[in-house]
């Protein structure tokens, strides 16, 4: 959040304010809820869904099924998703 407050190329950005429903049993057609951790729009007019999880995560089931669904929203709104990890965090000096 610092990170962002301090980027002169960020607009605006919020957390776990945009509500994304997904599948989550697909025998059920169970419907639930993901909050990606931030959106950010940039100065440049961008704007994307950040999430920030750690590496080892990312194979689980419930986090494919919710990337794939923010993957698809983002791209029926004209934006993009990315996923943060530790090792991106690193690199940018933020761990």
């Amino acid at each position: 959040m610092i990170h962002l407050d301090a980027s002169p190329d960020v607009e605006f950005w919020s957390y776990e304010k945009t509500v994304i429903e997904y599948v989550s049993n697909v025998k059920t057609k169970k419907i639930r809820k993901y909050y990606p951790d931030f959106l950010v729009r940039y100065k440049d007019g961008r704007t994307e869904l950040i999430e920030v999880k750690p590496k080892r995560k990312l194979e689980q089931a419930v986090i494919k099924k919710k990337m794939a669904a923010a993957l698809l929203w983002c791209a029926e709104h004209g934006m993009t998703y990315r996923i943060v990890t530790e090792i991106q965090l690193k690199e940018l000096g933020l761990l």
